[in-house]
């Protein structure tokens, strides 16, 4: 068998099994962000893009997942979403070879390393995915502060990633064995962290200061001043002098019709 016949054999062969437009169009090709970075209570969007051609590509199954849940999946006519609304927090569109995937407010549970999310297509091609990762900035939602019977106390709710509570007396900051604090932490829904924590036998000669440190970034997200609660007796006595004020107003009132 010469060398030309061999060409034609092989060229025969492949023909039987790859589809005719395989051999004269580009492999397809998926393009995402490899890592997205969300804002604290804003809404994120993936979005996954189909680079090859649209003419030659006849989609089956284009898909959203995070690591083995299946979000959201388009079939080549329909859009169907696993859960996604409002509740859950998400959605998903599809238009002109790209699909898109958009969290309302995502939530530390669904960011970080330890969840991967896949866009996975099948087509009439060879099947390819691409994955990405999203990167959930440093949020917290409210900061309390109080003075207790035990000392100043602080409260950070919402809070992401894990971070430190830092005291300070004026502009020093309190470290060492001069000082005791108690820190408590718990996960509320979502994976948002509750801090609370208090500056232990101290005697009130503030002002104290509360602040919120993340490792992760070297700085402070927020910061709260403890104050001194009102003392109930000036709250009464400042009551007591509206009395005097309103029956010298009554008084004015009757000087002036008297006049008249």
């Amino acid at each position: 068998m010469g060398w030309r016949t061999l060409q034609i054999v092989l060229c025969l062969i492949a023909g039987t099994v790859l589809p005719v437009h395989a051999l004269f169009t580009k492999p397809v090709r998926l393009e995402v962000s490899k890592v997205v970075t969300a804002e604290c209570d804003q809404q994120v969007t993936l979005h996954c893009n189909v680079s090859s051609s649209q003419d030659s590509l006849t989609i089956k199954s284009f898909s959203w997942i995070r690591n083995n849940q299946l979000l959201c999946q388009f079939d080549g006519k329909n859009l169907n979403e696993h859960g996604g609304d409002e509740t859950r927090g998400f959605s998903c569109s599809y238009r002109w070879g790209q699909l898109s995937l958009t969290f309302y407010k995502i939530q530390p549970l669904e960011s970080g390393p330890s969840n991967t999310y896949t866009c996975q297509l099948r087509s009439n091609q060879s099947p390819t995915w691409e994955q990405m990762m999203v990167e959930l900035k440093e949020c917290y939602a409210d900061v309390d502060a109080a003075l207790t019977p035990e000392g100043p106390s602080c409260n950070f709710t919402g809070v992401h990633p894990d971070g430190e509570v830092h005291w300070f007396h004026g502009t020093t900051r309190l470290t060492g064995d001069s000082v005791k604090t108690k820190t408590s932490k718990r996960v509320e829904a979502g994976g948002w962290l509750t801090i609370i924590s208090s500056l232990q036998g101290t005697d009130y000669e503030g002002p104290y200061n509360c602040s919120l440190w993340n490792p992760r970034s070297n700085t402070y997200i927020t910061s709260k001043a403890v104050e001194r609660n009102q003392n109930p007796q000036q709250i009464h006595s400042g009551v007591g002098t509206r009395e005097p004020l309103s029956k010298f107003c009554v008084f004015l009132f009757v000087i002036v019709l008297l006049i008249k």
